[in-house]
């Protein structure tokens, strides 16, 4: 009760969204997949609380694991699709991987630009985790926002929740936007 009252004090600012910043720019980072939860998510945030005087850091982390497989003289049925190794095989599937990380995140910057938001779009490779709160520190992100993806209790012990490990290990705050629908 007494967070939605100090809320709907807030004064609005010109464009209609609630003024939590004061007259400090922000560095905000978003964190971004192809999910619908990540787009429903940006374009909450594009629609209710980024500023153009912000600094908007658009953050996709490829979870890029190789094809294992043991490796031996004869790979015939690699070769039939024109590779001699699983290295090379591994080679072309990461650079197809990050070029369409790449167009992915030129999607979401050119939605920004539509709101008049200015963003840098990132793209690391690791642990969605791990990348996520080097980045924050490194780049002295104020908030991180991430995309709820409605994951059970089951799904959380087994998986880990990206959110909730960022609240636990950030030093900035983390923003996670539910979305209505129920996002994987």
């Amino acid at each position: 009760l007494f967070r939605a009252t100090h809320i709907t004090n807030q004064k609005l600012n010109e464009v209609g969204r609630i003024d939590l910043r004061g007259s400090m720019p922000r560095n905000i980072a978003i964190a971004l997949d192809s999910s619908a939860c990540s787009v429903e998510a940006l374009d909450w945030c594009l629609r209710n609380f980024l500023d153009p005087t912000d600094t908007v850091f658009l953050v996709h982390v490829r979870d890029w694991r190789p094809i294992d497989l043991p490796e031996t003289k004869d790979r015939p049925h690699l070769k039939g699709f024109g590779y001699a190794s699983v290295s090379d095989l591994n080679k072309d599937l990461d650079k197809i991987k990050a070029q369409k990380a790449m167009e992915l995140l030129k999607e979401f910057a050119k939605q920004a630009l539509k709101y008049g938001i200015d963003t840098d779009t990132v793209l690391l490779t690791g642990k969605v985790k791990c990348e996520l709160c080097d980045f924050a520190e490194k780049e002295k992100i104020d908030i991180v926002i991430v995309g709820s993806r409605g994951l059970s209790m089951t799904q959380k012990l087994f998986v880990g929740s990206v959110s909730d490990y960022l609240a636990h290990n950030l030093h900035c705050s983390v923003m996670v936007v539910k979305t209505g629908k129920a996002c994987t």
